[in-house]
């Protein structure tokens, strides 16, 4: 099936708007949970505040290995005049010192993390005593408190520790571990469906020199899985509007939202958004936005569910995943889009020309040190270039008809919190 007339145009709206309408139509959807075990939970989105439950460390313990005194006991103690305390026992992390109790005179061996029994206010440090017969000889003196850390130091009773947003980390997950909590609640990963077009993709595992194999494809979804979501790669729909109906619906009724990846341009063979169009209200959204490359990237809503066009050449893709798809998919993480993909402000590498056209330019950059400084230099390359990227470690949106002179400062947006490590390759 081929279109012989044009039945739409291409209206470029300015990228704020574009942006506007995207949050406009998509914020106000419900937001989805699930509770999963801690060890699960590295790198996923909490969707409630974790308020701490019991005091951490629960009891005084031990900071050092040594020995628990009463500081009063060896106020006066010196070399000339050291102080005798028998040991009355051995205390470890593991132990529960209940119903023991520290006397005048007596003293505890503990380990660090140990509990101390009750009446015990100091640890003197194991190689400030000497141990023998049963006894230890202090021949200096400590302060209250010194070398113990008080029940409730390290974190209260009711203290928020973990905000509803935050992307949990190791040292996170190892909090709430070590508070004894065993599930949280996190936002469920959106399920991604990606839908190639084009006759002249074929599938990776295959090979024939006048055909194009569907990498782009596999390079939005490692794309998508680096940012929290779940992609389901769904196979090639050739340029024919019924086929590309077909895909689409079979991703609606496993996906949260649906990238077509080539096939929304203004040509003979692109159908993608008809295909949208004839699917359901509203349909196509915004197709066509101010952005140089990317201007065909579009989305749209069919069932409830979002639909984003991504153009068919690598950097248009790239332009519109990051611009389009990136603030998409933070809302439905309950993220900042800042959240998904870190941004650093450094110094232009060399002056940058005028660019006379009203967009925005999309422009790869990769970041480098020079002389103890950040700078970011632009990567040269065509629309299909695949060594660009490769090249690049993150981007700079520029506004239109705007300048940039070297030693300028810059936003650079990195393409994942990967990236910093490739500052200094």
């Amino acid at each position: 099936m081929e279109r012989i007339e044009p039945k739409r145009s291409l209206k470029l709206a300015p990228y704020p708007e574009a942006l506007e309408k995207l949050f406009k139509v998509f914020q106000s959807r419900s937001f989805e949970y699930e509770s999963i075990s801690v060890e699960e939970s590295i790198g996923r989105v909490l969707t409630e505040d974790i308020i701490a439950n019991v005091d951490a460390p629960e009891r005084d313990i031990a900071m050092v290995d040594g020995y628990t005194v009463k500081f009063k006991d060896v106020s006066g103690a010196s070399a000339e005049k050291p102080v005798l305390l028998k040991i009355i026992g051995k205390f470890y992390p593991w132990d529960n010192p209940v119903g023991v109790k520290l006397l005048e005179g007596e003293a505890a061996y503990v380990t660090c993390g140990a509990p101390l029994p009750e009446g015990a206010d100091a640890v003197i440090m194991v190689e400030n005593a000497v141990f023998r017969d049963g006894k230890i000889e202090v021949r200096r003196p400590v302060k209250e408190g010194e070398n113990v850390i008080h029940a409730g130091e390290d974190i209260r009773r009711g203290d928020i520790i973990l905000r509803a947003g935050s992307i949990l980390r190791p040292q996170d997950v190892g909090v709430l571990a070590g508070l004894g909590i065993r599930k949280v609640n996190v936002a469920r990963k959106p399920r991604v469906a990606i839908i190639a077009t084009g006759n002249e993709l074929i599938e990776l595992s295959k090979r024939e020199p006048a055909r194009i194999a569907d990498n782009y494809a596999l390079i939005v979804s490692g794309l998508i899985s680096r940012i929290g979501g779940e992609p389901l790669r769904l196979s090639i729909a050739p340029d024919d509007l019924d086929e590309i109906k077909r895909r689409i619906k079979e991703a609606l009724e496993s996906a949260d939202i649906i990238v077509t990846v080539g096939g929304c341009s203004m040509g003979e063979k692109d159908f993608v958004p008809d295909a949208v169009n004839s699917l359901g209200q509203p349909g196509v959204i915004i197709h066509g936005i101010r952005v140089k490359p990317g201007k065909v990237t579009g989305f749209g809503m069919v069932r409830g569910k979002p639909i984003v066009m991504l153009p068919g050449l690598l950097a248009s893709t790239m332009a519109g995943f990051y611009l389009i798809f990136v603030p998409l998919i933070s809302l439905y993480m309950g993220l900042k889009v800042e959240q998904l993909l870190p941004t650093i402000t450094v110094r232009m590498g060399h002056d940058l020309d005028l660019d006379e056209k009203p967009l925005y330019r999309f422009l790869p950059v990769r970041i480098k040190g020079q002389e103890g400084k950040l700078y970011a230099e632009a990567v040269p390359g065509g629309p299909n270039s695949l060594s660009r990227f490769v090249k690049a470690n993150g981007f700079i949106l520029i506004p239109p008809k705007k300048r940039l002179r070297r030693e300028e400062e810059v936003s650079v947006t990195l393409y994942s919190k990967d990236e910093f490590s490739r500052f200094f390759d």
